[in-house]
């Protein structure tokens, strides 16, 4: 009988050891913060020369995951592709650079805006002349498709507008004379100018009247508002925190003109 007891007083004991170890383990487990991008975005979302994945969403995401304790897992996909990806669960939230429009927000919700952008117009001055969005009437302009710099160009009349999967083949069609001019977002268009003195870019903030303004977010289902909440919280502790800032001259080499609140 002594024996019988104590045989079982040591499996008692080994089991709470087990049970303690697990419940430990869980709670020290870091769990994984899943989000898609186009990394062909630079200096938003890009290849380094490593073809490691870098830039400003990359690193603010790194930080946003921090925040929530989490580790950030990223995924590749076309920038046309993201919110059905979304939408299938492939990942739980994007940030691409995407500005926050009434039609995405009919599909997606959004964190508070992390960047505030204008449109820019990147030609090449040997070959043409452009100082204001009316000068590409009767031209051949360059977008991405899926992008604001698409729906922007097409309300020129008379501008003829060739749509690509990613900017950087727009580019490229530029510097070769295949196309007049790219409709971009002015700090990507900058980006790409800044490695290629041959181009320039003018800054516009309205096209045929219309406010070309942007203001982008994170993107996340609709049904996931937790996960919004704790976007938009961890957002902006990067910010007080001075991480925001960092990031910003790092890749803009100017101090922000606007913070997330």
């Amino acid at each position: 009988m002594k024996k019988t007891a104590f045989a079982r007083g040591v499996v008692l004991m080994v089991v709470a050891v087990m049970i303690v170890t697990v419940l430990t383990g869980c709670k020290t487990q870091t769990v994984t913060f899943n989000w898609g991008t186009d990394p062909t975005y630079q200096p938003f979302e890009y290849a380094d020369a490593n073809n490691k994945p870098t830039g400003f969403d990359v690193e603010l995401m790194e930080a946003i995951a921090a925040k929530m304790g989490r580790t950030s897992n990223l995924t590749s996909e076309a920038f046309d592709g993201l919110l059905l990806a979304l939408e299938g669960k492939k990942f739980d939230a994007v940030c691409a650079a995407m500005t926050i429009t009434p039609l995405r927000e009919k599909e997606v919700s959004f964190s508070i805006p992390y960047y505030r952008s204008d449109m820019g117009i990147m030609y090449n001055p040997a070959k043409n002349t452009i100082t204001k969005p009316e000068d590409l009437v009767g031209k051949t302009v360059g977008v991405q498709v899926g992008t604001t710099g698409e729906i922007d160009a097409k309300l020129i009349t008379g501008v003829k507008v060739n749509s690509y999967p990613d900017i950087q083949l727009a580019t490229q069609d530029l510097e070769n004379g295949r196309i007049d001019a790219v409709v971009n977002d002015y700090p990507v268009c900058t980006a790409y100018a800044s490695t290629h003195p041959a181009l320039k870019v003018i800054d516009t903030t309205s096209i045929a009247g219309q406010d070309l303004t942007q203001l982008y977010g994170i993107a996340v289902r609709k049904d996931d508002t937790q996960l919004k909440s704790d976007i938009d919280a961890a957002l902006r502790k990067v910010v007080a925190d001075g991480t925001y800032a960092t990031l910003y001259r790092k890749y803009f080499f100017a101090d922000p003109p606007y913070l997330p609140k």
